[in-house]
């Protein structure tokens, strides 16, 4: 029996856009952060202590191996530390989901 090719198509569509979904929740909720005083205060007590917040994954972590990544150490001000790093996030955001939405351009072309 032969294999339908449109119908994997279809299945990677829709895990193009599942994806795409996830990455623009990420960003919603950074865009939140930015403006919520009630989360940044949550954040800034998670990074005092050194806790992580499963919400917000290890985002927020003081120290990452990656040295392109805003490194806690490097900010006097935590807020300061904070908007370096949803910047970081939301410009990795952005251009991933550029790219999934070229590629998912290109396999609808197909379908």
């Amino acid at each position: 029996m032969e294999k339908c090719e449109k119908v994997d198509l279809l299945k990677l569509q829709g895990q193009y856009l599942g994806f795409l979904v996830a990455n623009h929740t990420e960003l919603n909720v950074l865009e939140h952060i930015e403006e919520c005083g009630k989360c940044r205060e949550k954040i800034l007590k998670s990074i005092k202590n050194e806790k992580t917040l499963p919400e917000f994954g290890n985002l927020f972590q003081r120290s990452f191996e990656d040295k392109t990544i805003p490194q806690y150490k490097d900010y006097k001000n935590i807020n300061n530390f904070i908007n370096a790093r949803i910047q970081w996030r939301k410009r990795k955001l952005k251009k991933i989901i550029e790219d999934a939405e070229i590629e998912l351009k290109d396999l609808e072309t197909r379908l």
